[in-house]
C-alpha cells in the first residue's frame, strides 16, 4: 500500500481531492493533508509519502520549492502538480524538476484519479525493481562467500568423473565459478599426503589440523599463483596451480611447505608434483600421483616429481624370518624383543624397502603374536589395543611400521609373557556376554545383573583385570566387528551400524572414526581398493 499527501493553501481544494475522490479501489493506505509547504515537510518527516499532489502557486514557499526539497529528502516520491491556465509555464518547470505529471485547475476528479493510478503503477514497478536489486545483492554476497566451497566441489566432481569434459561445458563452468581457466589451460597438480602425525590427535583435532594444512598450502605453495587447494577422500589434499609454474620454483615452495609443516604442525608429509596438463586429463594424472604415493614407503617427508618416478622391479620380498621373535615374546622379554625388531627394521632401511616388504613384516609379527596368544588361550584382538590392528596405517611408511611394531610387540609381550594369570571367570563371562550382544544397545546394568554383581563393582573389577573400562571394551568390540563386516560383507554401512548396536548412523560414524581414524566409507574403500 502507498501513502498520499495533498498540499494546497485552499482548504476546500484539499478536501475536494482527499474526500471528493473515491480512492478505495487504488492501493492507497493513508491519505494526508497539508495547507502549506511547512506542513508538507512535517508530513514527510512523520511517515513515508509515496504520492504527492501539490498546488504550484501558494503563499510563501511554493510547490516548485517543495519539489526541490522532495528530490533531496524523499527521491522515491512521485509528484502530480496542480496549476491554473495562467501558470502553465510553472507546469513545464515542474516537469523539468522530476514531476510525474500536471493537472489543470479546476480539477477534473476522474482525470486526476487516472493520472494518480498511472503514478502508482510506476511506483509499483520501481518497488519491484528495488526489491529485485536488494535480493540480487543479498544472493550475490552469499554466492561470493560460498564460491571457494563451490570451486572445491567442482574439482572434486571432476576428479570423481561427475563433470562432463566437453570443452564448451567446461568453459561454462569456469565462467560460472569465476575461474581464470579455459579447457586447454595448463593445470599443475600437487598431491599432499600426511604420512604421520607426531602427536596423538582425536578425530576432531585431526580434521582441524588437516584444514590448517590446506590453508598453509594455499599460502606457501600457491602464494601469488592462481589456484586452489582441494580436500579429497582418502586423507589427502590436492593443490592445483592454474598458471604454468616453473618446476624449480614449485619444488622450492613445496620443500618449504614440508619443512614448515613438520616444524609447526608436528607432522610428516610429502608432496607429489605432477606434470602440467589440461583439466580434462587431471583425474588420470592424480591417479598416477596416488599410485606413486602408495608405492613410496621409504622416502618420506620429501618432495617427489612424477616424471622421476619409476616403479621398483623384482619379485616381492619373502616374509622376514620371525623364529627368533617367538621365544622372546613368549618369555615376556620385551626389551630384547624391541632391540631385535629395531635391528630388522634398520636392515630394511639400508637394503631398500617396498610396500610388499612392510606388509610381510606386519603379517609376520602379527601372526607370531596371534599364534602364541592362541596357545595360551588368549585372543589377540582382546590383548592388543584396537588401534594396533589398523593394517593400512601401520604399513603406510617405514617410520609408521616401526612405531606400530614397537607398540604392538610391547603390548603383546606384556599380555603373553606376563604373570600368566587369566581373567577371572566372572570377567570372562562378562566379555562373552558383551561379544554376544554387540547388535543390541546393552547397558552396564544389564550385564551386571547377568553376572550377579553391583554395576559399579563390576566396572572397577573389569578395569582392574583388563585395563579397560566396560564402555571402552564394548566400543572396541563393536568397532572390531564393524571393521570385519566392512571388509568381508556387502552390507550397507547403515546396516552395519545396526548390526553393532547403533540406532543412529551419525553416532556410529563418529565413534568409528574416533577408533579407526577414518570414516566407515573410507575404511571399506581402502580394503576394496587393495
Amino acid at each position: 500500500m502507498y501513502n498520499l499527501l495533498v498540499v494546497d493553501d485552499e482548504k476546500y481544494a484539499v478536501h475536494g481531492v482527499t474526500r471528493g475522490i473515491d480512492w478505495t479501489d487504488l492501493p492507497i493506505g493513508g491519505i494526508y493533508e497539508a495547507m502549506d509547504v511547512e506542513e508538507a515537510m512535517a508530513a514527510f518527516a512523520a511517515q513515508r509519502i509515496d504520492l504527492l499532489i501539490s498546488d504550484i502557486e501558494m503563499p510563501g514557499l511554493n510547490g516548485l520549492e517543495l519539489q526541490r526539497w522532495v528530490l533531496e529528502h524523499s527521491p522515491h516520491t512521485e509528484t502530480i502538480f496542480l496549476t491554473g491556465h495562467a501558470n502553465f509555464a510553472y507546469a513545464q518547470q515542474a516537469i523539468q524538476l522530476g514531476g510525474f505529471d500536471y493537472v489543470l485547475k479546476p480539477v477534473d476528479h476522474d482525470h486526476l484519479k487516472e493520472v494518480a493510478a498511472k503514478a502508482l503503477q510506476k511506483l509499483a514497478k520501481g518497488r519491484e525493481l528495488l526489491e529485485f536489486q536488494e535480493a540480487y545483492r543479498t544472493y550475490s554476497v552469499h554466492w561470493q562467500s560460498q564460491l571457494p566451497m563451490l570451486v572445491e566441489r567442482f574439482w572434486q566432481d571432476l576428479l570423481g568423473g561427475r563433470v562432463p569434459l566437453a570443452p564448451e561445458r567446461l568453459q561454462r563452468l569456469f565462467r560460472l565459478y569465476d575461474m581464470p581457466l579455459a579447457p586447454d589451460s595448463a593445470v599443475v597438480p600437487v598431491l599432499i599426503s600426511v604420512e604421520e602425525w607426531q602427536e596423538e590427535l582425536s578425530a576432531r583435532d585431526e580434521d582441524i589440523m588437516e584444514y590448517a594444512l590446506r590453508k598453509a598450502a594455499a599460502e606457501l605453495v600457491l602464494d601469488d599463483w592462481p589456484g586452489c587447494v582441494v580436500s579429497e577422500r582418502g586423507g589427502y589434499s590436492l593443490a592445483l596451480v592454474y598458471a604454468p609454474a616453473g618446476e624449480a620454483e614449485l619444488r622450492s615452495r613445496c620443500l618449504r611447505f614440508v619443512a614448515d609443516c613438520r616444524r609447526y604442525f608436528r607432522c610428516r608429509l610429502s608432496c607429489y608434483i605432477g606434470p602440467a596438463g589440461m583439466p580434462a586429463g587431471l583425474a588420470e594424472t592424480v591417479a598416477d600421483l596416488l599410485a606413486m604415493e602408495r608405492g613410496n614407503v621409504g622416502r618420506t617427508n620429501e618432495v617427489h616429481l612424477l616424471r622421476e618416478y619409476a616403479a621398483a622391479e623384482g619379485d616381492p620380498p619373502a616374509a622376514p624370518v620371525a623364529a627368533d621373535w617367538t621365544p622372546l615374546l613368549e618369555a615376556g622379554k620385551k626389551a630384547e624383543l624391541l632391540v631385535r625388531l629395531n635391528a630388522a627394521l634398520d636392515r630394511m632401511q639400508t637394503t631398500g624397502v617396498r610396500a610388499e616388504t612392510l606388509e610381510a613384516f606386519y603379517y609376520a609379527l602379527h601372526h607370531t603374536a596371534s599364534q602364541l596368544a592362541l596357545k595360551k588361550g588368549l585372543s589377540a584382538r582382546d590383548m592388543i589395543p584396537a588401534e594396533l590392528h589398523d593394517f593400512p596405517a601401520a604399513t603406510r611408511s617405514l617410520s609408521q611400521l616401526r612405531s606400530w611394531a614397537l607398540r604392538f610387540a610391547a603390548a603383546a609381550a606384556d599380555a603373553i609373557g606376563g604373570s600368566g594369570k587369566d581373567v577371572s571367570a566372572v570377567i570372562a563371562r562378562t566379555m562373552q556376554l558383551i561379544r554376544e550382544r554387540l547388535h543390541t544397545n546393552v547397558s552396564r546394568e544389564q550385564i551386571a545383573a547377568e553376572v550377579y554383581l553391583n554395576p559399579a563393582y563390576l566396572s572397577r573389577l573389569f578395569k582392574k583385570e583388563t585395563g579397560l573400562s566396560l564402555s571402552d571394551y564394548m566400543l572396541v568390540q563393536r568397532m572390531e566387528l564393524a571393521k570385519r563386516l566392512l571388509k568381508e560383507s556387502n552390507l550397507k554401512i547403515s546396516g552395519i551400524a545396526e548390526a553393532v548396536g547403533y540406532d543412529h548412523f551419525s553416532h556410529f560414524a563418529k565413534m568409528f572414526k574416533r577408533v579407526a581414524g577414518v570414516s566407515p566409507h573410507d575404511y571399506r574403500k581402502t580394503y576394496r581398493d587393495v
